[in-house]
């Protein structure tokens, strides 16, 4: 039962009145002191997962109380098709107040705070009761989502087409206790918090440290700026002396020791205008999500290696002056050509992961057509700087400098998918191989002897991806190698460069572009092997393949001399050359260990829990059959200890593919037959597809009916009810919170709220 005092308010929308529509500006709000104890943290656990970042429904994002008060829009960023780019509308950059977001970008707010008395008036209580009254439970349907009302009659009009809309979106309603709190917030006024409070005495001083580094008068330092602003801008920057604040690093009008004034520019490279600005720390005051949470620690060991790799050594040609024209600026080549190519390598390499994972959880990282460039599992190795002959030859990078331009040059066309892009890359790999030596174990970069970044795991999940250290899942199809040349462009292809409000000229050719990229990846990897062996691994990789006309930058990439490696059995040389580096050549603390389920010839865990679950898991992964068609791309799966700390795993679905060249038609790539299963420890997904939950005592139970699943005879559904949560189920949230306050635990730096649009109710 509800409280009396709202009861009457969460029957549906016939039940209440209507109002005329809202005004379009907002009422200022009021400071409430219990909002940040009492308001977000019930936002943060349950509307979060849904409400945040770019696709979040309706553009309602809560990770805040200014993105509450912003309140809602009907446009979509996610929309590849759009002809025209649209105006950009990312939190707390393109404008800064409540009335510039509803008077410049047509948001419209969802609380009323001129008829707070009146529950009715606001759109978000509306549907938060409208969620608690609705007795037909987890309705669901992942491709429906609500018409975005902008006022209480087109509420009532939503919500009598489709009264399973309700709030949180087919998932479990508030509590009577949480409903309450919202009421009680919204019949006060809907205040926020005050203005944050300064920082610390310790924190100021390590902004400090930054931004007299970034913006010291070395003549050498605006370039080396720029070219950090333009790899950390998407950072959620975490100072090791003053843990427990994240901060963006910004271009500012304003310079250290004045409140931050934003210059918001779609690149991070863009002209910044006439006036001089300032490389400053701005505080994140929102609650941090997973899916776009990329951590880069700043401590004084950083500061001295950035220190020595760009200051450290002479440079061969004096520092250029910024230019801020698109074919200047989008070219990292020509930009930063006066900065040496092994200082801007390195320092990719340092933070390798953090790199690659702005690939994988910056904005282009959502969305099928985004991601459908690359396998469902693979290795990432790097190319040794010694063995780099963009650093090793001073010429070199400028030779070939404008066959390596990117398509964020040119916006309006599709140039990556024409006959003169392709033939820059035809004449960069053939330039490339005419450089290329017989490839040994020692071209794969060892990582410096200790960096564990050196061997990076990428788990596709459909429309989402994840990154992880080591190499995990056993074997995989694929493997990339990448050089300096290839990690830059991938950067700035999919980060710097990518623009998720441009029009669909620009989102075809950031893929396109990709697909070339990961092509010379793979065939850096390629020339590891024997060159009577090549043509043979790439046609397993691509097979009934269509793209013809990328068959020659294929057989380019792959080129070479014989390497100078010895192989035992030349049929299986991938695999072969996957063993070696993992497990003798590269050094342990760069190789990292190796997770004993997949890998069969690890030894199980020393924790006996651990050990009998690795154990009982081992037959079923890594191998085609019939269970896996019923599983969806990620389950966290709980294995109860009965001691302080139970165990966490992640189950991801493999989905094999004939080929990753088609932009959409995915579908006709797949090869379902040859799917399997694979489980990792921990969270090892953004977007969770469902949960599941077994004691440690019923383990083999639980694979007997794991082994008996199939598709299509109801197999999955009682195996769903009996260890699983649904959408709908009552326990779904307390299901959901274990895996919250799981996650940083497991990782203290990196977690950070799940995203559950994914959450199937299968």
């Amino acid at each position: 039962m509800l409280p009396v005092a709202i009861a009457t308010l969460a029957v549906g929308p016939t039940a209440c009145r209507r109002r005329p529509a809202q005004a379009q500006l907002q009422v200022p709000a009021p400071v409430d002191t219990a909002y940040s104890t009492a308001i977000q943290p019930i936002f943060d656990r349950r509307c979060v997962p849904c409400h945040a970042c770019f696709d979040s429904s309706c553009q309602l994002t809560l990770q805040s109380f200014d993105g509450l008060d912003r309140g809602a829009n009907k446009a979509i960023v996610y929309y590849p098709q759009r002809a025209v780019a649209a105006k950009p509308t990312r939190m707390f950059q393109d404008a800064q107040t409540t009335a510039a977001w509803q008077s410049d970008f047509d948001f419209f707010p969802v609380v009323d705070r001129a008829h707070a008395g009146d529950l009715s008036s606001s759109i978000l209580w509306r549907f938060v009761s409208q969620r608690a009254g609705d007795s037909r439970g987890g309705s669901f349907d992942v491709d429906k989502t609500t018409a975005c009302p902008r006022d209480v009659a087109e509420v009532d009009t939503e919500l009598r087409a489709h009264p399973e809309r309700g709030m949180p979106f087919g998932l479990p309603p508030l509590t009577n206790a949480e409903l309450g709190t919202i009421a009680t917030w919204l019949q006060s006024g809907a205040g926020g918090p005050a203005s944050p409070p300064d920082e610390s005495s310790v924190e100021a001083a390590e902004i400090g440290k930054w931004e007299d580094f970034l913006n010291r008068s070395d003549p050498r330092m605006p370039l080396v700026s720029a070219y950090l602003f333009d790899h950390l801008f998407y950072a959620h920057l975490r100072l090791d002396a003053a843990p427990g604040a994240w901060f963006r690093l910004v271009r500012s009008r304003t310079p250290q020791g004045s409140p931050i004034d934003e210059i918001a520019t779609r690149r991070p490279y863009d002209d910044p205008g006439s006036t001089p600005f300032y490389y400053r720390l701005r505080r994140i005051r929102e609650t941090l999500v997973e899916k776009t949470h990329v951590p880069y620690r700043l401590n004084d060991a950083k500061l001295a290696r950035l220190r020595q790799l760009f200051f450290g050594d002479p440079w061969g040609k004096p520092p250029d002056s910024l230019r801020y024209d698109r074919k200047h600026a989008a070219n990292p080549f020509v930009a930063f050509a006066a900065i040496p190519a092994r200082a801007r390598y390195q320092f990719l390499l340092d933070d390798a992961r953090y790199h690659v994972q702005t690939f994988i959880h910056g904005p282009v990282c959502r969305g099928q057509a985004a991601l459908d460039v690359i396998d469902e599992h693979f290795l990432i190795f790097f190319l040794a700087p010694e063995s780099d002959p963009s650093v090793t030859d001073p010429g070199y990078l400028g030779l070939v400098a404008k066959d390596l331009a990117l398509p964020a040059e040119e916006t309006t066309k599709i140039d990556a998918l024409s006959p003169g892009f392709h033939a820059k890359e035809l004449r960069y790999v053939h330039e490339q191989v005419r450089r290329v030596k017989g490839r040994t174990l020692a071209d794969v970069w060892h990582g410096d002897g200790s960096n564990a970044d050196a061997v990076l795991t990428v788990f596709r999940h459909y429309d989402n991806a994840f990154v992880l250290r080591g190499a995990l899942g056993g074997v995989p199809k694929t493997a990339w190698v990448l050089d300096y040349p290839i990690f830059e462009r991938m950067y700035y292809d999919l980060v710097a460069g990518f623009d998720v409000y441009g029009n669909l000229a620009h989102q075809l050719a950031t893929r396109a572009y990709m697909n070339l990229l990961r092509i010379e990846s793979e065939g850096q990897f390629l020339r590891l092997l024997p060159t009577s062996e090549r043509a043979r691994v790439h046609a397993e990789w691509y097979r009934g393949r269509v793209a013809a006309k990328l068959s020659l930058v294929h057989e380019g990439a792959y080129a070479g001399p014989e390497p100078s490696i010895p192989y035992d059995d030349l049929a299986h040389a991938k695999e072969e050359i996957v063993m070696r580096l993992l497990t003798r050549e590269l050094p342990a603390a760069v190789a990292g260990p190796r997770e004993p389920i997949q890998w069969g010839d690890v030894l199980p865990s020393s924790d006996p829990h651990r050990a009998r679950f690795e154990i009982a898991m081992r037959d079923l992964v890594n191998r085609p059959a019939p269970y896996v068609a019923v599983f969806p791309d990620t389950v966290l799966l709980r294995v109860k200890t009965g001691e302080e700390s139970d165990l966490v795993y992640t189950i991801a679905r493999n989905r094999a593919h004939t080929s990753v060249e088609l932009i959409f038609p995915e579908g006709v790539e797949l090869e379902p037959t040859e799917d399997s299963l694979q489980i990792v420890s921990g969270i090892a997904t953004s977007r969770p597809n469902f949960f599941l939950t077994v004691d440690e005592k019923r383990l083999d139970e639980l694979v007997t009916d794991w082994n008996a699943l199939r598709a299509g005879n109801g197999s999955w559904g009682e195996f769903a009810a009996k260890y699983g949560a649904r959408r709908g189920d009552p326990e779904f949230w307390s299901t959901f919170d274990f895996f919250a306050a799981a996650f940083p635990a497991l990782d203290p730096i990196g977690a950070a709220v799940l995203d559950l649009s994914r959450y199937s109710n299968d």
